[in-house]
Formats: structure tokens, C-alpha cells, sequence
């Protein structure tokens, strides 16, 4: 048994250094930043606009935050398969009784324009994907300069905020549906 400690404790250290590699190269490849940690001011289960919503923005706003955690997957739209970034906005729309369309192209060429400092909460924003110009990245825009969205493989509905520079630097515009 004394024989087999310090093998143990090599293979370990092995495996939680090839683990962290790991991670690191998957997280470079999704061309999104990692999230970052909620502000103190801020709790989703008491996010205070939401009881100025509208009932579709309110309903869309919701479900968008109760996606918290689903697994990214690609074509994915409901919380039983996973999403992926513009599954997450029509299913959300959905529960909200508005259709939109599939793609996020086309959600961004359908929507009404808005600028940046109109965002409403339930508004969709748009980045330009840095690998692909021709593709295109949504999320629900939940207030507060937050919003919820699905960023891609190997990775959970999760939050973010447009004052991230990543964000600022890749975002094309936002539009409304309501």
C-alpha cells in the first residue's frame, strides 16, 4: 500500500494538470469570454425590473433566466435537448407568444433597430463572430447592462455583460421584436 501512495499522488497531479490544459484550450476555441461573477447589487430572483415589465417582456425575461445552466447545444431548442444562442431567443419568444425566426441572421435582419441606449429588457443583442464575419451571436438583453445567452459548445446558458470588452468590441446592434 506504501508502494502505491506516491504512484497515486503522481497520477493525480497528472491528471488535474492535463484537466486544466484541457479546459483552457476548449474555453480559447469558444471565442467567448468566460462568464463573469454576478455584481453584488445584483440577484436574478429579485431582479427589481421585472415588476415594471410588460407581460411578454416579463414572460421572455423569465424564461431566459429559469435557462440559467442548460447545456449549449447546436440546433437546440428547448430546455430538454439544450440551446444554442438563437434556440435560446425563439424559444423564449415562444413562451411569450411571439415567433421569430430561426437563425440569428435572420433575427437580426427581421427585428425592429434599436440603439444600444433604448435596450430594454427582452430586447436581443447581436455580436459579430471574430472567426466567422459572416456569423452572427445573440442574447436576451434582462437589464442592467446583463444579458442571458448560449455561447457555445461545450458550455452552459450563462450571463454576461455588454460592458465587457469583448463584448463591446464584437457587438453589431440590438433589436426588439415587441
Amino acid at each position: 500500500m506504501a508502494v502505491l501512495k506516491p504512484y497515486f499522488s503522481f497520477l493525480l497531479i497528472i491528471v488535474l494538470l492535463c484537466s486544466c490544459a484541457a479546459h483552457k484550450d476548449s474555453a480559447l476555441k469558444q471565442h467567448i469570454p468566460p462568464p463573469q461573477p454576478i455584481k453584488q447589487s445584483q440577484d436574478f430572483n429579485q431582479f427589481h425590473p421585472l415588476a415594471d415589465l410588460s407581460g411578454q417582456r416579463k414572460m421572455i425575461v423569465q424564461h431566459a433566466i429559469n435557462s440559467l445552466g442548460l447545456p449549449y447545444k447546436w440546433g437546440g431548442l428547448s430546455p430538454q435537448t439544450g440551446f444554442d444562442c438563437s434556440g435560446l431567443t425563439v424559444y423564449t419568444h415562444k413562451k411569450a407568444n411571439i415567433i421569430i425566426q430561426r437563425t440569428t441572421r435572420a433575427q437580426f435582419k427581421k427585428g425592429k433597430i434599436l440603439s444600444k441606449k433604448d435596450l430594454q429588457p427582452a430586447d436581443l443583442v447581436f455580436f459579430e463572430n471574430p472567426r466567422a464575419k459572416k456569423a452572427f451571436h445573440v442574447g436576451i438583453y434582462i437589464g442592467d447592462g446583463i444579458f442571458v445567452h448560449a455561447p457555445g459548445k461545450g458550455r452552459q446558458v450563462t450571463y454576461a455583460y455588454l460592458d465587457n470588452p469583448y463584448f463591446i468590441k464584437y457587438y453589431i446592434g440590438s433589436r426588439s421584436y415587441l
